[in-house]
């Protein structure tokens, strides 16, 4: 095992060094913090380290806290070696990441031990790793496997319901009561069939991480709204009340309108499935500081307390009675979970058997990205503040191309809207310069052009990435689809 010795005392550095080669270790020797964090930050680091408390450069509590926030490193076991013995001063050591600590001056054979403890401690860490690497091989290879085999059952079932629905309509002939009952099962089923695919396609994109948001501004409040003449119009053909309570005035958030509404359709689903007739489900937004708070409150069976903590499990079972009509793949609220944490949320349930459900989750109130219009055409300008006017974004508004940079400068926005074609320098010259600039380097840029550009020019000032472009004059659905774009994750 190779030991790294960080050390600027020369008789110290050297006596570490000659005690661990005597147990044949490969010791590797630097004199200082910096040096120390360079062999860190190899793609192979020593495993084992021993920094000096007090030493140039970085000191030994530095680069604990160092090592320790970077990422998805290789794990490397620390042991201070310092003179100070306080508690309060081992305490900070341990606090900063450290995994043991030797005290100046050493004794061989305690030194000897406590690297014996770190190589035991990294070899477990090092099965650990193998262990997790499998496990996370073998869920990709299943997620793989399962979104694969999802979307080859969607074409045979596809063609397998027209069939059933050709027989059912009377189109193929007609059928006998008895046939059309089979045919209509066979249907139902088909349709269960899909759902379960569908499902199990989200579960796919969720854990392997893939699922993609389409945020936007939108209003929670007028979603909810809409849920009226949707999803609770089922529950009111079943007998069941329904309420709705929100804050009176507009509720903007910027999140995918698609999968808010997925998010309330699953949950208020499952509350008509798993309530009678003459009870009751109610709709709750709260707003909050930072977020809204969101609940699907029902009247119906609830959930014993052994059975909470399956509640966001993958095919889940539980004691309830489920409507006859509708069998559920056990699969809704995981998805539910995953998309609420998608979008910075969290989800909670509170249940009492035959009294009822509640479940509470939360929607971060993200900051709405803002646009820096560059546009010396105030005609121009203006169309394009009404056109964005609905979007909620936050808007800078710049006529010249210096007047572009020192906006981009102090507001870093979150997208640029650029006329190639300005007064005082080009476009090209405007994009050039903000990505000299650290502040505004990555910064999204969409060109817009009454005119013909130079593609070539427009990447080479680009840092040879391409650009979106709008040519002028330009539809309003086809700009804010560009700007839209810009906000997919």
């Amino acid at each position: 095992m190779r030991i790294l010795i960080a050390e600027d005392d020369n008789i110290s550095r050297r006596l570490l060094e000659a005690n661990l080669k005597k147990k044949e270790y490969e010791v590797v020797v630097v004199k200082d913090g910096t040096e120390a964090w360079e062999q860190m930050i190899l793609p192979d680091p020593p495993p084992l380290a021993i920094l000096d408390w007090m030493m140039p450069g970085f000191d030994g509590v530095e680069l604990c806290r160092k090592i320790r926030s970077k990422k998805d490193a290789p794990y490397i076991y620390i042991m201070l070696l310092t003179a100070k013995a306080s508690k309060e001063d081992i305490i900070t050591g341990l606090e900063a990441g450290a995994d043991d600590y030797i005290t100046k001056p050493f004794h061989p054979v305690e030194l000897h031990a406590r690297v014996q403890t770190g190589e035991r401690i990294i070899n477990l860490q090092n099965n650990l790793h193998e262990h997790m690497q499998k496990l996370k091989n073998f869920d990709r290879q299943k997620t793989e496997f399962l979104s694969m085999v999802s979307h080859e059952l969607r074409t045979p079932l596809a063609v397998m319901g027209e069939g059933i629905s050709l027989f059912i309509d009377g189109i193929l002939g007609e059928m006998t009561d008895t046939q059309k009952d089979v045919m209509q099962d066979l249907d139902d089923n088909i349709e269960r069939l899909k759902r379960l695919i569908s499902d199990l396609l989200d579960i796919s994109k969720i854990e392997s991480g893939k699922i993609i948001l389409r945020k936007n501004s939108m209003d929670l409040c007028e979603v909810v709204n809409k849920l009226e003449t949707g999803i609770l119009k089922q529950a009111e053909q079943k007998g069941i009340n329904t309420e709705i309570r929100m804050p009176e005035h507009p509720c903007p958030l910027f999140a995918d309108e698609d999968k808010i509404i997925q998010i309330f359709n699953n949950l208020i689903s499952n509350a008509i499935r798993y309530t009678p007739k003459d009870g009751q489900i109610s709709i709750l937004v709260e707003e909050e500081k930072f977020f809204y708070k969101c609940q699907v409150i029902d009247t119906g069976t609830g959930i014993s307390k052994e059975n909470l903590k399956k509640m966001f499990t993958r095919f889940a079972q539980f004691d309830r009675v489920e409507d006859d009509e509708y069998k559920g793949t056990g699969l809704g609220l995981v998805i539910v979970k995953g998309l609420i944490e998608k979008h910075g949320g969290a989800i909670y349930v509170d249940s009492i058997l035959d009294k009822g459900t509640t479940l509470t989750f939360t929607v971060v109130k993200e900051s709405f990205p803002s646009i820096l219009i560059v546009e010396d055409e105030v005609s121009v300008l203006e169309l394009i503040k009404e056109f964005l006017a609905e979007e909620k974004y936050p808007l800078f508004e710049a006529t010249s191309g210096n007047k572009a940079i020192k906006l981009a400068t102090e507001n870093e926005p979150s997208l640029i809207l650029l006329d190639i074609k300005l007064k005082d320098m080009s476009g090209y010259e405007v994009i050039g310069r903000l990505r000299q600039n650290i502040r505004t380097r990555d910064i999204p840029i969409i060109a817009m052009s009454a005119f013909d550009i130079d593609v070539d020019l427009m990447e080479e000032m680009n840092q040879n990435l391409s650009i979106p472009f709008v040519q002028k004059p330009f539809e309003k659905d086809l700009l804010l689809k560009k700007i839209r774009a810009q906000w997919i994750n």
